[in-house]
C-alpha cells in the first residue's frame, strides 16, 4: 500500500483514485469532528457565506463558520469546537462555511472515499482509512488543507500523528506500505515537536487563535484519540458530511 502526503492541496490534484483523508486542523476538520460528536443530525458544507445563509435559512439550520476567524454577520457561532461544545447542536443540522477549509473540501469533491481527519479522530481515522484501503484495493492520500494554497504547521503535524497511527496498524495486520518522500517527512517532522499545544500556539494559525480571544480551542483541538468519530464527505444536490459506522 502507497501512502502519500499533499502539504498544499494543489499537489493532490494528480492523484489516482485513492482513500483520501483531508485535514484542516485549525480547525474545520476539528470542528466537524465535534460536530458529530455533540449529535448535530447533517452538516452541509459550503464555501460561500451568501450559500450558507441561503441553506439556514431553508432548512432552519445552524449556521457555524468564519471569516478571517471572526464570525460573519447573521451566524449563529463561530467555527469553533470550544464553543459549539457550548452550544445546543444536539437534533440540529448545521451549515459550516469557512475560509480555507470548507473551500478545500469542496475542490476535493471528485475524491472518494473521502475523510475528514485530525488529531482528536487520529487512531479512528486510521483504522477506517485502512479498512477502506484494504476493501478497495486502494493507496492512501493525506491532504493537508494548509493556509490559503500555502503550507501549514498544523495540519503537516496531524498528518505525522495519522501516519504514526496508520503505520502502527498495518504493521500490526502486517501490511506492507511504502512512504513517499513528503509522508517521510510529514513523520520526521511529527518527531520534532513533541508538544503539539506548543507546536500549535507558534504557528501562524494558531497566533491567530490568540489574537481573536479563541486560544481555547487550541487545547480542545490537540485531545489526542479522544473521538471515535470518522467523518465522511458525500456529494449530492449539496455537500455533506456524515459519520462513518463505527467499527466493532
Amino acid at each position: 500500500m502507497n501512502i502519500d502526503v499533499a502539504f498544499v492541496p494543489a499537489e493532490a490534484r494528480r492523484w489516482p483514485s485513492i482513500v483520501c483523508v483531508v485535514i484542516d486542523e485549525l480547525r474545520a476538520s476539528s470542528t466537524i469532528t465535534t460536530l458529530l460528536d455533540l449529535g448535530c443530525t447533517d452538516i452541509s458544507l459550503t464555501a460561500s457565506l451568501r450559500e450558507a445563509r441561503r441553506l439556514g435559512r431553508a432548512d432552519g439550520s445552524l449556521l457555524a463558520g468564519e471569516r478571517d476567524g471572526r464570525t460573519p454577520r447573521g451566524f449563529d457561532t463561530n467555527n469553533s469546537p470550544a464553543e459549539l461544545a457550548r452550544t445546543a447542536v444536539l437534533g440540529r443540522s448545521v451549515v459550516l462555511c469557512t475560509t480555507n477549509g470548507t473551500v478545500v473540501i469542496s475542490r476535493l469533491r471528485r475524491m472518494t472515499p473521502l475523510l475528514v481527519g485530525c488529531l482528536l479522530n487520529a487512531r479512528a481515522c486510521a483504522e477506517e482509512t485502512l479498512r477502506q484501503a484494504l476493501s478497495l484495493g486502494a493507496d492512501v492520500g493525506i491532504v493537508c488543507a494548509g493556509d490559503h494554497g500555502r503550507f501549514a504547521l498544523e495540519d503537516a503535524l496531524t498528518a505525522g500523528v495519522l501516519l504514526e497511527r496508520l503505520l502502527e496498524l498495518s504493521a500490526a495486520r502486517r501490511v506492507p506500505c511504502r512512504l513517499s518522500d513528503s509522508a517521510e517527512v510529514a513523520i520526521r517532522l511529527r518527531w520534532t515537536y513533541p508538544d503539539l499545544v506548543a507546536a500549535f500556539r507558534a504557528s501562524s494559525t494558531g497566533q491567530l487563535l490568540r489574537d481573536i480571544d479563541a486560544e481555547e480551542d487550541l487545547e480542545v483541538c490537540c485531545q489526542v484519540d479522544s473521538s471515535r468519530t470518522v467523518p465522511v464527505v458525500h456529494v449530492g444536490s449539496r455537500l455533506q458530511v456524515s459519520r462513518v459506522a463505527p467499527l466493532p
